[in-house]
C-alpha cells in the first residue's frame, strides 16, 4: 500500500517537472555561453552616430561649442582671452559672420571704442542676413563715432590753451572724419573755424617784439578779387578778440576806404616786401607798428584763410600764415565707384576769349551741375542756367554743354590763372532752398546767413557764394541732406538710414591765359 503511493506520487512529480521545464538545466547553461549577436547592440547606436558624424553637424557643433566659449569669457569680463577666442573661431569658420559682431563687442565690452568702431563697420559690411544684429551694430557705430568724436574734441581744446594749434586742427580734422551726428559736425567746424583765425593771431603776436611800436592795425580780409565781404571783416573781429586776450600788442581795426585801396594793390616781390611809394602811404594812414590783413577764397576744393603781418617801417612781411578751413572741401569721388562721373574739356591751354564745350558723362542716371571755380576766387554755376534749367542726364551718354540745341555759348573771361570746372553728379536735384536750410543750422563765423544766400541774384550763369558752396558740402560729403517729402516739405535725412541719395564728383583743371 505503501509502495503503491510512493510510485503515484514519484509519476506526479515527473509530470509536473515536465509541464514547467525543470528538465532544461542543460539548455539553460548553453545558452549561457553564446555570445549575443553583434547587431542587437549596435543597430540603433551606429544609426545615430552616422547621423551625428555627417560634416554639417559637427561643424556647426564646433562652432557653438567655441562661441559659448567665448561669450563666457566675454561674460567673465576676460576681454582679452574672449577678442583672441572670438578671432581665433573667424579662421577656423570663415564662413560664419556672426562671429565678427562679437569680435566687435568684446572690444566695445572692454573700452576700446576705436576697435569696436571698425568692428561693427566690418561686420555690417559683410553681414547679408541677421537683421537683429546688423540693427544693434548700426545703433553702436552711431553712439560710438560721437562719443569718440567729444573725446577728440576735448584733446583739441586743451592743445589750444597750451597754444598747439597744429596738434588741436590734427584732433578735429579726426574728429570730423568720422562722420559723426550733424550736429557734432557742425560744432566741429566751428572750433575748426576759431582756432584757425585763433592760430594765425598766435604766430603774428609771437613777432610783436619785431616791431618799432608794439601795436598792430586789423584791416578786414578780402576775398581773392580783393573785394571786401561779410566773412572777411568776421575774420578780421575774431582776428582782433584773440590778439586783445593775447595782451602782447595794443590793438586797433582800421576799416578805411584809402586803408583798404592800398592794401589791395599790394603786390610782395621776391623780396617779401612792398615797394618804397606804398609803404610811406601806409605809414601815412597808420600810426602802429604793423599792419595785419589777408585775404580769404575758394581755392581749387578748399577755402582758405590767407593772413600776413607787414611792418609798417620797413614794408616787409614779418610773418604770414594760411590756413585750409575744414569743411568746405568738396573733393573728386573715386572713378572706379557704383556710381561716377566723368568731366573734360577739348585741351587744357586757353586763351581768353576762347569759346569752350565741357563734356560730361556719368554711368547713372542722375541731375548734373557744372562750377567753373576761378583763379581770382569767384565760383560760377555754368548749368543749370536761365538758358537750360533742365539738368538731368541719361547714364552712359556723352553730353556737351552748351549743346547744338542751346542758344548760348561759353567763353573765356578774365583774369587768366589756374581754373577749375566741377562737375557734381546727384541721384536727386539739390536746390538753393535745400542749401539755404542747411545753413540755417550752422554757426560758423565764415558762413553767411541762410536769408543772404537764398535772396542772391539771379543772372545767366548765377555766382555761388563760398557759403552756398558750404552747404552744397554739407549735403554731399557729411551724408546728410534736405530732400522734399512727397508733401512737399523739407526734411532731414542722415544717410545711415536714408540709401536714395547718391554723389558723385569729378574735376578738370586748365589755365587761362592772355
Amino acid at each position: 500500500m505503501h509502495m503503491k503511493r510512493l510510485f503515484a506520487l514519484t509519476l506526479l512529480l515527473v509530470i509536473l517537472c515536465s509541464m514547467f521545464g525543470c528538465v532544461t538545466v542543460n539548455i539553460v547553461k548553453d545558452t549561457h555561453t553564446v555570445p549575443p549577436p553583434p547587431q542587437q547592440k549596435q543597430t540603433v547606436p551606429m544609426y545615430m552616430e552616422k547621423e551625428y558624424s555627417a560634416p554639417q553637424k559637427v561643424d556647426a557643433s564646433e562652432f557653438e561649442k567655441d562661441m559659448k566659449r567665448g561669450r563666457d569669457l566675454l561674460s567673465r569680463k576676460q576681454y582679452g582671452e574672449s577678442i583672441d577666442c572670438f578671432k581665433a573661431i573667424a579662421i577656423r569658420h570663415p564662413r560664419e559672420t556672426k562671429v565678427q559682431y562679437y569680435i566687435a563687442l568684446a572690444y566695445d565690452e572692454s573700452g576700446d571704442k576705436r576697435e569696436a568702431l571698425r568692428g561693427y563697420k566690418s561686420f555690417v559690411d559683410i553681414q547679408t542676413g541677421n537683421e537683429v544684429l546688423v540693427r544693434k551694430s548700426r545703433s553702436r557705430i552711431r553712439v560710438l563715432k560721437d562719443t569718440i568724436a567729444e573725446e577728440l574734441i576735448k584733446a583739441a581744446t586743451v592743445l589750444v590753451e597750451d597754444h598747439e594749434y597744429g596738434g588741436s586742427l590734427e584732433r578735429l580734422e579726426e574728429a570730423y572724419d568720422l562722420r559723426p551726428s550733424p550736429a557734432t559736425s557742425k560744432k566741429i567746424v566751428e572750433l575748426y573755424d576759431r582756432y584757425s583765425i585763433n592760430s594765425i593771431a598766435w604766430q603774428m603776436s609771437s613777432f610783436g617784439d619785431l616791431l618799432s611800436e608794439n601795436s598792430v592795425s586789423i584791416v578786414p580780409f578780402t576775398d581773392l578779387a580783393g573785394e571786401g565781404t561779410r566773412e572777411g571783416s568776421a575774420v578780421a573781429m575774431e582776428l582782433k578778440n584773440e590778439l586783445v586776450n593775447m595782451e602782447e600788442l595794443d590793438v586797433y581795426v582800421r576799416d578805411d576806404a584809402s586803408l583798404k585801396a592800398i592794401l589791395n594793390e599790394v603786390e610782395f616781390g621776391d623780396s617779401g616786401a612792398i615797394d618804397e611809394k606804398t609803404r610811406i602811404e601806409l605809414g601815412k594812414l597808420v600810426s602802429t607798428g604793423a599792419v595785419i590783413t589777408g585775404r580769404i577764397g575758394y581755392v581749387a576744393d578748399t577755402f582758405k584763410i590767407n593772413g600776413w603781418m607787414i611792418n609798417v617801417e620797413t614794408g616787409k612781411i614779418i610773418t604770414s600764415r594760411s590756413v585750409s578751413v575744414l569743411g568746405w572741401n568738396i573733393a573728386d569721388t573715386d572713378k572706379y565707384a557704383d556710381f561716377n562721373i566723368k568731366v573734360w574739356m577739348d585741351r587744357k591751354e586757353y586763351i581768353i576769349g576762347d569759346s569752350v564745350e565741357i563734356n560730361v558723362q556719368t554711368n547713372k542716371d542722375c541731375f548734373v551741375t557744372l562750377l567753373n571755380v576761378r583763379s581770382n576766387g569767384e565760383i560760377w554755376e555754368l548749368f543749370p542756367n536761365s538758358y537750360n534749367k533742365n539738368n538731368f542726364v541719361r547714364a552712359n551718354t556723352r553730353h556737351t554743354i552748351p549743346s547744338g540745341k542751346d542758344n548760348f555759348r561759353l567763353a573765356i573771361v578774365a583774369p587768366s590763372g589756374q581754373d577749375y570746372i566741377k562737375a557734381i553728379a546727384t541721384s536727386v536735384p539739390i536746390t538753393r532752398e535745400q542749401i539755404s536750410q542747411v545753413l540755417s543750422e550752422e554757426n560758423s563765423i565764415l558762413v553767411s546767413p541762410a536769408d543772404i544766400v537764398r535772396q542772391r541774384g539771379e543772372s545767366a550763369f548765377r555766382s555761388v557764394s563760398p557759403s552756398e558752396m558750404r552747404g552744397l558740402h554739407e549735403i554731399l560729403t557729411r551724408g546728410v541732406g534736405v530732400f522734399p517729402d512727397p508733401k512737399g516739405n523739407l526734411s532731414y535725412n542722415n544717410s545711415d538710414s536714408d540709401t536714395r541719395f547718391e554723389y558723385a564728383v569729378s574735376t578738370w583743371s586748365f589755365v587761362t591765359k592772355r
